[in-house]
């Protein structure tokens, strides 16, 4: 059996936000097709990971990823549910693609944490060749933020096309009940690709935008050392924010792949 992170956020129920409806299954009447070996709606633990998927952020702040992690959270309590892991196992092809899907997420969070990590070495850089009124240590480290920002924008190309899942078609599935987990875990792939891209290109607009500020003739706008240790605190303490949230998101996106291994791979 494969073993992973062990996991314990407490997961409180978060409150729905405005977002678009999720995928309906059309021509179905799900009530009347409705298995009791399923979860549905109803369900506590799909109710609260279709909580977390409509209040999926998109924003570049350690709470931001922080709800990404949350939504993660939601979809292993699904994934452990044995009605999850049944219909799992019924369909190999469809765990597969999640497989991959859930690969990707977890590649691009951790370029993505090495990345902010690199920024944050980069602003300390910056900020020490405008103390030293050094033009040229200055050059070096806009030239090394703009290639964090081109890297974080690669990154968040790389999954971008996850974040548009296209409606499953209810004819594949055993019944509408199936299908219903199978709409759900899909969305919650969706809604957390999307929530990444958001917060990725938000760092990458972030880089982009102090690499255009430093000039030679920064230093000159930096009185004093007391304005600038004020200046650092902010962005410092939300680049360790970032940094642990993004290795929290990065753990759990293993945890998920640890949960679907363990349910496709028969036991030895």
């Amino acid at each position: 059996m494969v073993t992973g992170f062990r996991r314990t956020l407490s997961l409180p129920l978060a409150k729905s936000a405005s977002v678009p409806a999720l995928r309906r299954f059309r021509g179905e009447k799900r009530q009347s097709l409705r298995s009791t070996s399923l979860p549905g709606r109803s369900h506590p633990t799909v109710s609260h990971l279709l909580d977390q998927i409509r209040s999926a952020p998109g924003d570049s702040s350690s709470s931001g990823v922080d709800a990404i992690d949350r939504l993660l959270g939601a979809v292993d309590d699904l994934l452990r549910l044995p009605q999850a892991r049944e219909a799992l196992c019924r369909r190999p092809a469809w765990a597969d693609r999640l497989l991959d899907a859930f690969l990707r997420l977890a590649d691009a969070h951790g370029s993505f944490r090495s990345a902010v990590l690199c920024l944050s070495d980069r602003r300390a850089e910056a900020q020490a060749a405008i103390r030293r009124a050094d033009p040229a240590r200055l050059a070096s480290a806009a030239r090394s933020l703009r290639r964090t920002e081109k890297e974080v924008s690669q990154v968040a190309a790389a999954i971008k096309d996850l974040a548009r899942s296209a409606p499953l078609s209810p004819g594949q599935w055993a019944d509408a009940a199936e299908a219903e987990i199978a709409g759900v875990l899909t969305d919650a792939v969706a809604a957390t690709a999307s929530a990444s891209v958001g917060v990725f290109m938000a760092i990458a607009a972030a880089a982009a935008a102090e690499s255009a500020s430093l000039s030679k003739d920064s230093w000159k706008v930096w009185p004093t050392k007391k304005a600038a240790k004020a200046k650092e605190t902010a962005p410092s303490a939300a680049a360790e924010g970032l940094v642990e949230g993004s290795g929290r998101v990065f753990r759990s996106l293993v945890n998920i792949r640890v949960a679907l291994l363990n349910t496709v791979t028969p036991s030895l």
